[in-house]
């Protein structure tokens, strides 16, 4: 008895301490796991900062490169550019030694906006002087003479100014005729500053002698200073518009030797300024046409019946 009893107090003390040590053991193996899973998470920490510092480094190399990329960028469109602009100047040269192509310069009007200038002039400025002053007061003889002397004379002004220097030009370089590419870049100079040059050659001294001539003979509204001002404003821009037609490459045609010719109406050719002509009806040109070098007409001639004077 006494032996079993001992055995059964070891068994007593013994059941505990197993009991204790497999708790133990689980808290280890808790532990452990909890360890691992540490040990785990810091490896993947690691793993995302080595894989973040790899992706900066990436990250500085492709800036790097954009930043080139953008500096060779800049550097072909300002080359790009200097092309361009030699392009430009380039074409800007050619077209200076080729005729028909004018002047690059924004300040000169092209073809077309001669064309409109012309028949805007038409049909406002000569016809509010016609109604104004010229058909109120002279016959068809006198306003044939108003413009067969505007307009050569504002021509020979013009002519005036560039021939001195075209006839050295040519005496110097012993040529026969200045005609060609020398023209063409001489003309193509001109329409470059042509606002300035106008302004040397139609000069208020030259256009108040023209007034003065024309008043003298025709004495119109008793050569008043308002008639006077203006017929000077009238030959001003008609000087300014026969201007543009001497310095255009190539020239525009202003057949003035038709002024005062009788003609047979054509509603293809001719304008009438006042009244209705009828096709074939005999007609006097007063303001001449206009045509391209090519002879194409830009402006059909303005007219009067014969017998517009007996209708007044």
């Amino acid at each position: 008895m006494k032996q079993a009893f001992q055995i059964k107090e070891s068994n007593r003390h013994t059941m505990p301490s197993s009991q204790r040590l497999l708790e133990l053991e689980e808290e280890l193996r808790l532990a452990n796991d909890t360890i691992e899973k540490m040990r785990k998470e810091r490896s993947f920490e690691s793993e995302l900062e080595s894989e973040l510092n790899d992706v900066k480094g990436k990250l500085r190399i492709i800036t790097t490169k954009f930043a080139n990329v953008r500096k060779e960028r800049d550097t072909l469109k300002k080359e790009n550019r200097i092309l361009q602009n030699e392009i430009l100047e380039l074409q800007s040269n050619m077209r200076h030694m080729v005729p028909g192509y004018q002047n690059i310069s924004a300040a000169f009007p092209m073809l077309n906006e001669i064309t409109d200038i012309t028949s805007q002039f038409y049909k406002c400025d000569c016809q509010d002087l016609f109604f104004e002053i010229l058909g109120p007061e002279l016959s068809m003889d006198g306003i044939v003479y108003f413009f067969k002397a505007a307009f050569p004379r504002l021509i020979d002004i013009i002519k005036g100014y560039f021939v001195p220097a075209e006839e050295a030009l040519k005496n110097t370089a012993a040529l026969e005729t200045l005609e060609g590419p020398i023209m063409n870049v001489l003309r193509k100079s001109y329409q470059a500053s042509w606002k300035k040059l106008l302004r040397n050659s139609v000069t208020t001294v030259n256009l108040q002698r023209v007034v003065d001539d024309i008043q003298r003979v025709l004495r119109l509204d008793n050569c008043s200073s308002t008639s006077s001002k203006q017929i000077y404003d009238f030959l001003y821009k008609l000087a300014e518009i026969l201007f543009v037609y001497y310095i255009n490459d190539p020239p525009v045609k202003c057949a003035i030797d038709l002024i005062g010719q009788q003609v047979e109406f054509n509603s293809l050719h001719h304008d009438a300024i006042d009244g209705f002509i009828r096709p074939g009806d005999l007609c006097m040109v007063i303001l001449p046409p206009v045509a391209k070098g090519t002879g194409e007409i830009m402006t059909r001639a303005a007219v009067l019946h014969v017998d517009y004077e007996m209708n007044v």
